[in-house]
């Protein structure tokens, strides 16, 4: 199959890439590996930052200041800059194609405040606002004859003589490994938050499966040690419990019912003052009982359901028990200010983007703007792309190759269970590789990554049915789990400080000096990753290379250093 432009991933960002891309009249296809509802886009539930109202409480000028202070030093001050000043008309599109805000009484959009920012900028859909905009988005999309390619696993990028000409495909249906041409590629297929299972957010399909293809590709990576966790988590699922709530007025408690830290600010200082209380004995609540039943069924409803569909708890009445989970990765595949990556005609968006505007600590409520308005300008410069370009043959070796794989796990003898080992990486990488790190816990974690690594060939399916099989899909992502988790671990190590979610014990100041810079993960092997540390200017261009560090996996007890 032919298409001028690609997306893979059906999030707000891939939504508005697409659209943006078909306003030329190219043929777009959308690709995500299941249904797009179950995009994280889709479950964001808290809302969308714009400055709307300039003449009363809020600026975009605190705006920028809020997410470049957030950032906590590698934010791109020019970047933040014009994201936030077109975030109003962001908003004002999102209207025009349906999406429906809460209003205030004399009519104007209702907003909450978020952590970071005392100013009420998030707009909101009571408390399923990704979802209402992805619903809306996906009918523009359709209406507009974008072709929404639903249960095809995106595996890798081909090409021919070192350029893009396409990609290879999981197609679900029957496990059949197909190729789509393209002249133009736009990756907004997520983050990688799910590989911390049992102690996420996300869906464990949250892998990082487009981040560890563009990696394969030769692309770099970027800030891969920064994954940022949300500190109001339900403690036995990790189902997310919206910032929504404290922005209502929510807050947080011990069991004597004693507040001990501030609801409101980032998310990397309070996720470390929750657990740290946990570690010292005491248990977390989150304690929306003032907020009244009427309040809670009008902004909070769907928090209310959650809670109780999946903790027993009626939060009108009863306290809820909490916890830190991971939740947005922050890194993921270097990107430059027109969204191009380090392959050309492939550009990338959102979560799984490092786009300049979250630094190390990401603003809640920034999230979904960031979405959308790089996937806006993914969508116009791939369209740019396209029209430079003619399509490439593919490489159908690689096909071939992409497809024996697939046979051998479904047709290999199972030695391992692919779950357990899903969980055991999620319990490890939380307590090793989590909110909190030092040195020697993540050598730990790299040493049971590599651990798996070497196991790996022993994954298998028991079921060898080629129709929809689920466990075939979870040993393909577990595979990139472990190549994500291992750039996460090695990007750590190297940042021997701590800044915004990268909280080192054994390093616990921020080093400007040294550290005041963006990491860069490329793999140069199959078992070598480069590790550098890179000065940035506004437009993005790399340049003085200091603390360059070769690092040699080690599956045979040998230094990581």
């Amino acid at each position: 199959m032919l298409y001028d432009v690609i997306v893979v991933g059906s999030g707000i960002s891939g939504l508005f890439a697409a659209l943006y891309a078909k306003k030329s009249g190219n043929k777009v296809a959308v690709l995500t590996k299941s249904n797009p509802f179950r995009s994280s886009s889709a479950v964001a539930s808290g809302g969308i930052n714009a400055v709307i109202d300039t003449t009363a409480y809020d600026s975009i000028e605190q705006h920028i200041s809020d997410t470049f202070l957030g950032a906590s030093g590698l934010g791109y001050k020019e970047t933040i800059k014009k994201m936030c000043e077109d975030a109003p008309y962001i908003i004002k599109e999102l209207e025009e194609i349906g999406v429906e805000f809460d209003k205030t009484e004399d009519g104007s959009i209702a907003q909450r405040p978020f952590g970071g920012t005392k100013a009420k900028r998030t707009c909101y859909i009571a408390d399923k606002t990704g979802a209402s905009i992805v619903q809306k988005l996906l009918q523009k999309c359709r209406k507009e004859g974008i072709e929404i390619l639903a249960n095809h696993k995106f595996l890798n990028i081909t090409k021919f003589n070192e350029k893009l000409s396409g990609i290879t495909v999981l197609r679900r249906a029957d496990s059949h490994v197909v190729a789509f041409a393209c002249k133009s590629l736009i990756l907004a297929g997520g983050g990688y938050a799910g590989i911390f299972r049992g102690h996420s957010t996300n869906a464990q399909e949250n892998s990082g499966d487009v981040i560890a293809a563009a990696l394969r590709a030769g692309m770099r990576l970027s800030n891969m040690e920064f994954v940022q966790f949300h500190p109001t988590t339900l403690l036995n699922s990790g189902a997310l419990i919206s910032e929504a709530a404290r922005g209502e007025g929510a807050v947080i408690v011990d069991e004597k019912g004693e507040r001990f830290t501030d609801e409101l600010q980032t998310r990397d200082k309070l996720s470390r003052d929750i657990l740290k209380h946990q570690l010292e004995g005491h248990k977390t609540y989150l304690d929306m009982r003032q907020l009244g039943k009427d309040t809670i069924e009008k902004k909070l409803p769907s928090t209310r359901a959650k809670a109780l569909s999946a903790a027993g708890v009626d939060i009108v009445n009863e306290l809820l028990e909490i916890t830190p989970s991971a939740h947005y990765s922050i890194g993921g595949i270097y990107t430059r200010s027109d969204t191009s990556t380090d392959m050309a005609r492939v550009f990338a968006c959102g979560e799984c983007a490092v786009t300049g505007v979250h630094g190390a600590n990401r603003l809640g409520g920034n999230s979904l703007l960031e979405s959308a308005y790089f996937g806006k300008i993914a969508g116009i410069n791939a369209s740019k792309a396209v029209l430079k370009s003619d399509f490439l043959p593919i490489d159908y070796a690689q096909v071939e190759k992409e497809s024996r794989r697939v046979d051998i796990v479904l047709s290999g003898e199972a030695l391992f269970n692919i779950n357990s080992m899903r969980k055991n990486l999620g319990d490890v990488l939380f307590k090793s590789a989590g909110v909190f790190r030092r040195e020697s816990s993540l050598l730990d974690a790299l040493s049971y990554v590599s651990y798996l690594i070497s196991k790996s060939y022993g994954l298998h399916c028991v079921n060898k049915e080629r129709d929809n099989n689920v466990e075939l899909i979870s040993i393909l992502e577990f595979k990139n789990a472990l190549i994500i988790a291992e750039s996460m671990i090695l990007s750590a190590l190297k940042r021997r400080e701590s800044r915004g979610v990268h909280f080192r014990e054994d390093f616990p100041q921020q080093d400007d000096r040294n550290f005041g810079m963006p990491s860069y993960t490329k793999q140069l092997s199959s078992d070598l990753y480069e590790i550098t540390f890179e000065e940035n200017t506004i437009e993005n261009l790399w340049y003085k290379f200091t603390n360059l560090f070769n690092l040699q996996r080690s599956r045979d007890g040998k230094s990581y250093a």
